[in-house]
Order: C-alpha cells, then sequence, then structure tokens
C-alpha cells in the first residue's frame, strides 16, 4: 500500500523525465584525491549520503518531524560518515523518491559535485600546470546544459522567498550539519592550494577535518548564513572566481531546495517539484544568465 501510495503521487508529478547524465571529465589526475588523501575523500563520500539522506527523509516526513530529521535522519547521516566510506554512495539509492520527483534538479546537484571533485583531484595530484587543468574542467561543465551560472548571484535575495529560512529555523542541527560540509568543501582549497608535494598537503587539511568533525558532535547552531568560498579561501576564490561562484551557488541551492521540501507554502509534491524547477531554471541555470535578474553586479553586496 506504501509503494503503491509513493507510485501514485509520482505519477501525479507529471511523467517521469529522460535521464542525460553526463560521463565525468577525464584525465591523469582522475581519483588523485581518492588515492593520495584518503582521509580527506572519504569525508566527502559522507556529505554525499547527508545530503541525499536529508531530501528523502524530508519528502517522507512531511518536513515538520523535527525528531525525525534532526535526531534519527541526522545520526543515520553521521553513522555514515564515521564508516569512513572508501567510495562516494549511490545517492539514486539513498533517495529514490526525491530523484523521481526532481532529477533535473539533481543532476544540477551532481555536475556540480562532479566539478568538485575534478577540481580536489587537480588540487591533490601532481598536475603541473593546475591552472590549465582547471580551464579545462570548467569549459567542459560549462558545456553541460545543467551547468550552475558561474556569475556572482544575490545570496541574500536567494534567501527571501515565502519558504526561506524553514529548514533552518525547525531544524537548527541538521541545517548546522549541512553548513559544516560546505565549511569543509570549501576550507580546504587555500592549504591544498599553497601546499608544495603531498606530505605538506596531508598536513594542512588535519586541522580543517578536526574542526569539521568537532562540527559534527558539536553543531554551529549560531551560524546565521551558509560559508562562502572567499571568506574561508580567499587565495582560491581571487584566482578562480568562477569557479568559486559556482560553489556558493550550488550551496545556495541545496539551501532553497531544503526550505522547499520542509515548507507548508508549497504544500503537495507538485508543488514542491514546480518551485524547485523554477528555481533552478530562472536563477541558477547558466543557461539563464541573460534574464537572471539574481546576478550581482560588479561593486554590489552580495551576502
Amino acid at each position: 500500500m506504501c509503494m503503491a501510495t509513493v507510485a501514485l503521487a509520482l505519477a501525479g508529478c507529471s511523467q517521469f523525465e529522460p535521464r542525460d547524465k553526463r560521463f565525468y571529465y577525464r584525465a591523469l589526475w582522475n581519483f588523485a584525491l581518492r588515492e593520495d588523501l584518503a582521509e580527506l575523500d572519504s569525508e566527502f563520500n559522507g556529505v554525499d549520503f547527508g545530503h541525499s539522506n536529508l531530501y528523502e527523509n524530508l519528502l517522507f516526513t512531511g518536513g515538520n518531524d523535527v525528531q525525525a530529521i534532526d535526531d534519527r535522519a541526522r545520526k543515520e547521516t553521521l553513522a555514515f560518515i564515521a564508516t569512513k566510506p572508501r567510495l562516494n554512495p549511490n545517492e539514486e539509492a539513498i533517495a529514490p523518491t526525491y530523484m523521481k520527483l526532481a532529477w533535473r534538479a539533481q543532476n544540477t546537484f551532481d555536475e556540480a559535485h562532479a566539478l568538485h571533485r575534478a577540481t580536489y583531484d587537480i588540487m591533490a595530484s601532481d598536475e603541473p600546470d593546475k591552472a590549465r587543468a582547471l580551464r579545462n574542467v570548467v569549459a567542459y561543465y560549462q558545456e553541460s546544459a545543467y551547468a550552475i551560472t558561474a556569475k556572482r548571484l544575490d545570496h541574500h535575495r536567494l534567501d527571501q522567498f515565502p519558504y526561506s529560512k524553514t529548514f533552518r529555523n525547525r531544524f537548527p542541527l541538521f541545517n548546522a550539519t549541512i553548513w559544516s560540509y560546505h565549511y569543509l568543501q570549501v576550507a580546504v582549497y587555500d592549504p591544498l592550494q599553497a601546499a608544495g608535494d603531498l606530505q605538506a598537503k596531508t598536513q594542512a587539511v588535519r586541522p580543517i577535518l578536526a574542526t569539521y568533525r568537532r562540527y559534527l558532535e558539536q553543531p554551529p547552531v549560531e551560524w546565521t548564513f551558509m560559508p562562502l568560498t572567499a571568506e574561508l579561501s580567499p587565495s582560491f576564490a581571487a584566482h578562480y572566481r568562477e569557479i568559486a561562484n559556482i560553489f556558493d551557488n550550488l550551496h545556495m541551492l541545496h539551501d532553497n531546495i531544503s526550505d522547499i521540501l520542509a515548507s507548508e507554502t508549497l504544500p503537495t509534491w507538485e508543488a514542491k517539484r514546480t518551485e524547485i524547477y523554477r528555481l533552478v531554471n530562472t536563477y541558477y541555470l547558466a543557461s539563464a544568465d541573460a534574464t537572471n535578474p539574481m546576478i550581482v553586479r560588479d561593486g554590489e553586496s552580495h551576502h
């Protein structure tokens, strides 16, 4: 009966979408992070589980069960992280219902996450021309129809929709856990960029890992906004402005979708799906740059 209910709900959300996932950019530095900085790589694998586990649980609990999210789902995520997973998990197996509900939005995440991984691999590798390698992966990424804009977006305005802040206000522990993930993702760029060899890279990321693990134990619920790349890795953000913008915009989109899934102002799955796609298509995809009102012009504040 439960499966039938889910099937009917999904059937009401239009037709299932065709899948057009791309293969990752292939290069000699692929999987350098996994091979050389396995401790950091395993933490990123935990991040992948956390987002998908959250979305699936928000859908099935209606976004208003604090114990189910801040207690049970969060502890499931922490337990997975504690296993130090060697490989990144299959997110579709973790959140099959959400993937069916909004697959194009998930593929937007997947493409940007692949760029994340490529960037870490390049930074961890012995690639002699890292700037060229990064230009190549960004160019490949931007060929995708799912590429997030590399323009700076007005994150303050993107956090002012009627449903904005619903997730962080209702589930402060899991929200702080998500932002802790984002801290880890952007804080390692400058140390990896500055380190001259593998031993130096290993030593450089350990204090960041220690801080991140402390955040998991004691979530920074006092934070009022997600970490931004320029705040934690200013050198990387200055040298690779487009990449920093893509990642900050990606993380803002994560916050928007968490709010949509938790909000009673969008009471049905169809309403949530429609709003997710409206946001992605209007404000986040690079294909909307010409008409996107959220793009920040030089000199304007975006936080």
